[in-house]
């Protein structure tokens, strides 16, 4: 398999499974990281074989899209024909175009995955541990303060 063929598998199982904008993007991230480790000196079938089967990089991408886009029903994984389509990663809606990045997307939590239920832990315990540590410095300081304020207030009688 040469990159033409990597890629146009690529396309071909993502295009018509999520937004084209998205299979753009995709599809240009690999074209670039090929092209760069080539740069490099590595040889095609080097990076290939470190890539791995397209098909599978594919269904990787739609699952991870279904669950970032809180869809709970599995993404449909189809491998039609390619038909020719070669101009579908040729546009480049999601790229900032001269600098090759990928624009910004907002990020959503999806609480119905084992990581989105641990993130919300992760991010309780922290706010926790933070107030406790703002406690544990603030109530010695109230402390003294309403011991000074109330002997204060004793002399004044």
């Amino acid at each position: 398999m040469n990159k033409k063929e990597f890629l146009d598998i690529l396309y071909e199982q993502l295009s018509g499974q999520m937004p084209e904008g998205n299979v753009a993007a995709h599809v240009q991230y690999y074209r670039n990281y090929i092209e760069e480790e080539q740069r490099k000196g590595r040889s095609e079938d080097d990076i290939l074989n470190e890539l791995g089967d397209p098909h599978l990089i594919a269904r990787t991408l739609l699952d991870t899209e279904a669950a970032a886009s809180g869809n709970p029903q599995t993404t449909e994984y189809y491998s039609e024909s390619y038909n020719g389509h070669s101009s579908g990663y040729n546009g480049y809606e999601n790229f900032d175009s001269g600098h090759g990045k990928v624009k910004q997307h907002s990020f959503h939590l999806d609480l119905t995955t084992w990581y989105g239920k641990l993130a919300v832990i992760l991010i309780a315990a922290v706010v926790i541990i933070l107030l406790c540590t703002v406690l544990s410095v603030l109530i010695p300081i109230m402390i003294v303060a309403g011991v000074i304020l109330y002997v204060l207030r004793l002399r004044k009688r």
